[in-house]
């Protein structure tokens, strides 16, 4: 032991730099059998070559960052007085250390003596070293407490900019949105079918008349703005102002073959209006997994392509049978007015609704309610998916009347229709989506090539059927990437009459749609749609109207 206490104290001077240096290395006694490549500055045959190695596996004495000793290198008084306190501790150690009786104490009163006359040496630097670490550690824990208040002063921000605007589900006030402007032209030598400046009917295309039937336009055909925000983790709101670009028009009167009345066109309409108007209540923790209550107005839950945002369809406008216009099956009907509860922890998700039968167009005239169900699979990675439907309510007919002075009941006609739905969508590019629906629905609506407008018989046409049904197929490239350029197929059909006492397939549309959809960046998409008719829905007996096409350019702007 004294021998080793004497080579400490050579060894201090020739290479007690490495006493006070920042550690890269650092040689504990457990770490021993690693000292020989400690310093590989420190050569073997170096006079002080044991002692340095002992000191290193006693911990007293730390390689720089590089892993070298420095032996060469000057010694400060402050460097050390780093050793002798590591020494000093090390002597703690070993005396705290238990030890068989046999074996005598490690450390003699002599070697304490040697000891004492270094620490009485450098007690100045010893004591400096302790006010160092002390006020270190002051430094630290003003340190750590400027990290909890600096913690706290941005959580008090993200609070403030919770309630305020922003993005994300867990805001209080968020807002989205969407802008389309488009450039529409008909097939050459059909503008007579779209007079300049006079909306044909409150339709999508169909082959024949369109909502905003100028032959050659370029219109805003919608601006969507959304606001939604988490009040508490149970309650959620969503007001959804939708402003269009041109006048939405409306059949105030409509033709009848069975009454003879003439059909005129309403052009007065409301710039501004609320699609969406609701709040939900989350039961429970306010979790995913649990169920979902909303009430007010809020996305009709019928089937996959009716509830989609007019952002996130691949046509221009949705097919036919699927179309909140054309005087159709959901005409108005993309919103509703009522309440659903939806749950859907996992894969399946259901929902069921009852809700006013006129859309949210109005108030519950007919004062009766639609009951709509929905339950759908959607697998995990979003690859695949596949929903049912069912829709059991009304659609408004006008009275009936036995004589002048004594009118019958008021009956609605019956809506009762059936979806199926199903969509692929492959990581790789390729997808495929396609949609049913059919059931009783006691209303007729058709073209007359005399008024080039669209038509409605507003009798209840008892017993009649409908069918409709489109298909999507097409492939996107780099669908990850930050441009995907989308190639799409469409074959859409709506049979008005699929059967029933008036059943005719004069009553039939049918469309061939073509589109290129290419994102110019996250937020902006330009459309390029080719819609090819191939029948348009026209009376029985009546000439067949001429079937034109129609060429959408649109820009899109999602934010």
């Amino acid at each position: 032991m004294k021998n080793k206490l004497a080579m400490i104290a050579i060894s201090l001077f020739v290479g007690g730099a490495a006493g006070f240096s920042v550690p890269a290395i650092a040689q504990t006694p457990a770490d021993s059998s690693a000292s020989s490549a400690a310093f590989p500055d420190t050569p073997q045959n170096h006079w002080a070559y044991e002692a340095v190695q002992d000191l290193a596996n006693k911990g007293l004495v730390k390689g720089y960052p590089d892993g070298k000793f420095l032996g060469n290198r000057s010694l400060s008084r402050y460097e050390f007085a780093t050793v002798i306190d590591r020494l000093l501790q090390t002597i703690q150690d070993m005396k705290a250390a238990p030890e068989p009786a046999a074996v005598a104490p490690q450390v003699t009163q002599d070697d304490l003596n040697k000891i004492q006359v270094l620490v009485d040496t450098f007690q100045t630097q010893l004591n400096a070293i302790q006010d160092n670490v002390t006020q270190a550690q002051a430094d630290i824990e003003a340190l750590r407490q400027d990290v909890l208040d600096t913690k706290a002063l941005a959580n008090k921000a993200q609070a403030t900019a919770n309630a305020s605007y922003g993005s994300g589900s867990n805001r209080k006030f968020s807002i989205s949105g969407y802008i389309q402007a488009r450039y529409l032209a008909a097939d050459a030598g059909s503008y007579a079918r779209f007079p300049n400046g006079a909306p044909a009917a409150n339709s999508p295309f169909n082959g024949n008349y369109m909502q905003n039937g100028d032959r050659t336009s370029i219109n805003v055909r919608r601006a969507r703005i959304k606001f939604t925000g988490q009040v508490t983790p149970n309650t959620k709101y969503a007001i959804q102002l939708d402003v269009s670009g041109v006048a939405n028009p409306a059949i105030s009167t409509v033709d009848s073959s069975a009454t003879g009345t003439s059909g005129v066109l309403s052009t007065s309409a409301t710039a501004v209006s609320v699609r969406e108007a609701n709040f939900g209540y989350t039961f429970g923790d306010g979790s995913a997994s649990q169920p979902t209550l909303t009430v007010g107005q809020f996305s009709n839950p019928f089937g996959y392509e009716l509830s989609l945002s007019s952002a996130s369809i691949l046509s221009p406008e949705r097919p036919l049978a699927f179309n909140e216009g054309g005087n159709g099956l959901f005409n108005t009907d993309d919103y509703i007015r009522g309440a659903q509860i939806s749950y859907g922890p996992g894969s399946i998700h259901f929902t069921a609704a009852v809700a006013n039968g006129n859309g949210f167009a109005s108030t519950n005239t007919d004062r009766k309610f639609d009951q709509i169900y929905r339950l759908n699979y959607l697998s995990r990675n979003k690859v695949y998916g596949i929903g049912v439907s069912y829709d059991n309510g009304d659609v408004a007919t006008a009275n009936n009347t036995t004589s002048t002075t004594a009118p019958i009941p008021y009956l609605e006609g019956k809506r009762q229709l059936t979806g199926v739905d199903a969509q692929i969508t492959l990581p790789s590019g390729p997808f495929v989506n396609a949609e049913y629906v059919s059931g009783p629905f006691e209303q007729l609506s058709y073209f007359t090539a005399s008024s080039n407008n669209v038509k409605t018989t507003t009798t209840r046409s008892l017993g009649n059927k409908v069918e409709g049904y489109y298909a999507a197929a097409g492939y996107t490239f780099k669908p990850t990437g930050n441009h995907p350029l989308t190639l799409v197929y469409m074959y859409d059909v709506f049979k008005r009459s699929s059967s029933g006492p008036v059943s005719n397939s004069s009553y039939d549309d049918v469309n061939n749609g073509y589109g290129i959809l290419y994102n110019l960046d996250k937020a902006t998409r330009v459309r390029f749609w080719y819609e090819d008719p191939t029948k348009v829905a026209h009376a029985p007996g009546t000439t067949d109207p001429p079937k034109i096409g129609l060429f959408t350019t649109e820009l899109q702007v999602k934010f």
